[in-house]
C-alpha cells in the first residue's frame, strides 16, 4: 500500500465499503484467505490495493503533468481495488482505462455503496414493494440451501428431498403469477428465464425420479429387475440408457438454473438494490461427493448480453440433443458429456456461449 494520511485512507475505505470498485467485481479487499468471498476470518488478510489514479511518474499510467503534486496521494485521486483489477487498469500504461473511465468507476461505486447503505426511507415505493417480492422468491426457493440441493441433484444418482421439490414447485406456482414493472427490463427477463429453467426442470423431475424413503431420486430400471429371455439384452441397454439420458438432462437443467439464479441477483443490483447480496455474492452450485470430493462453481452467462433474455427451454429437445450426445445414453459405451458448454435454450443453434 502507498503511504497515506491516516484521514485519506478512512474516507477511501468506508466509501469503497470493502468493495473493489471495478465494475462487475464484488470481491471482498479484506477476506478470509482460505475462502476469499466470505468475511475475515483467523486467516484474514487486506488484499485491496489504494491505487492511483493518475500515475505521480511521468512513465506511469495516466500521468497528469499538470496535477498539482501535493495532490497525488489525496482521496480525489485513489480508487480501491483488488490486486487483479488493479493490474489490469494499470497495463500497457493504463491505455484501455484512461483518466476519465477510472474517476467514473470511482464514483459509480461509492454511488452504489451508499445508495445501500442509505436509510431505507429514501427508496421509492417501487423498489421498497420489489426488495419484498424479493425476499419472498428466496424463501420461497430456499436460496440458502441451494449448495445442498445441487449436491443433491448432482450426485451420482441424482435425488432431492421432499422439502426440496415443495421449494421448487412452489415457486413455479408463485412466479407464474407475478408480473414484473415493464421499467426493469433486466428484471423482467432474468426471471422469464429463470422461471422458463425452474418448470423444465419440474417437469424433468415428475418424468424421471420416483419417490423413495423421504425423498425423490433418479429412476434406475436397470437396478429394478433382471432382464433375461431374447429380449433381456435390449430391454436392459433402453433401461440403462434411460437412466444415461435423465441423468446428463439432470445435470444440464441444474447448471442452467443455478445460472438463472445469478442472472437474477446481477439483475437486481443493476436495477433494484444495486449492493444486493453484498456480503454473500453470486449463488454457488456443489458437485461432487464425499468419496472423491466436493466443489463449487459460480454458473453464469458469460459473456452476458441482455438482448439475448428470456431465453427458452423445451424438455424433449434437450432429451433430444443430450441422446445425441452420449451416443444413445448407455453409459458402457464411454461417451460423456461436457455439461458446462452444452445450451439448452432453444437459442443453442445461435451459437450462445457460457
Amino acid at each position: 500500500m502507498v503511504s497515506l494520511r491516516a484521514e485519506v485512507r478512512k474516507k477511501l475505505w468506508a466509501n469503497a465499503g470493502n468493495r473493489c470498485a471495478f465494475p462487475g467485481c464484488v470481491q471482498r479487499l479484506v477476506s478470509d484467505l482460505g475462502m476469499p468471498d466470505q468475511p475475515t476470518s483467523g486467516a484474514g488478510a487486506v488484499v485491496g490495493e489504494e491505487a492511483h489514479i493518475r500515475s505521480s511518474k511521468a512513465t506511469g499510467p495516466r500521468h497528469d503533468p499538470g496535477y498539482p503534486a501535493g495532490k497525488l496521494n489525496e482521496y480525489e485521486n485513489l480508487v480501491l481495488l483488488c490486486p487483479t483489477h488493479h493490474t489490469i487498469v494499470d497495463k500497457d500504461g493504463g491505455s484501455a482505462w484512461p483518466l476519465v473511465e477510472v474517476l467514473k468507476i470511482k464514483a459509480a461505486h461509492e454511488e452504489r455503496v451508499d445508495a445501500l447503505l442509505s436509510d431505507s426511507s429514501n427508496q421509492s415505493p417501487t423498489t421498497t414493494a420489489l426488495e419484498s417480492r424479493i425476499h419472498r422468491w428466496e424463501e420461497l426457493i430456499n436460496l440458502a440451501g441451494w449448495e445442498e440441493l445441487t449436491q443433491r441433484l448432482n450426485f451420482v444418482h441424482p435425488y432431492l428431498a421432499l422439502s426440496d421439490w415443495q421449494s421448487l414447485a412452489e415457486t413455479a406456482i408463485w412466479l407464474a403469477g407475478v408480473d414484473w414493472p415493464p421499467h426493469f427490463p433486466k428484471l423482467a427477463v432474468a426471471f422469464a428465464t429463470h422461471r422458463a429453467v425452474l418448470e423444465v426442470l419440474i417437469s424433468h423431475i415428475s418424468d424421471a425420479f420416483v419417490r423413495g424413503q423421504g425423498e425423490l431420486e433418479i429412476r434406475r430400471r436397470h437396478k429394478e429387475t433382471y432382464f433375461d429371455g431374447p429380449d433381456g439384452e435390449q430391454l436392459y441397454t433402453e433401461a440403462i440408457s434411460e437412466f444415461g439420458v435423465n441423468d446428463a438432462v439432470t445435470g444440464v437443467l441444474v447448471l442452467e438454473l443455478t445460472r438463472t439464479v445469478n442472472l437474477v441477483i446481477l439483475a437486481v443490483r443493476d436495477e433494484v438494490l444495486p449492493l444486493y447480496r453484498f456480503n454473500d455474492g453470486l449463488i454457488q452450485m456443489v458437485e461432487g461427493d464425499l468419496i472423491w470430493g466436493l466443489w463449487s462453481s459460480h454458473p453464469s452467462f458469460d459473456p452476458l448480453d441482455w438482448g439475448r433474455f428470456p431465453r427458452e427451454y423445451d424438455l424433449e429437445d434437450i432429451k433430444s440433443r443430450v441422446t445425441d450426445d452420449l451416443h444413445g445414453g448407455d453409459p458402457r459405451n464411454g461417451r460423456t458429456m461436457d455439461v458446462w458448454s452444452f445450451d439448452p435454450s432453444t437459442q443453442a443453434d445461435a451459437g450462445t456461449e457460457h
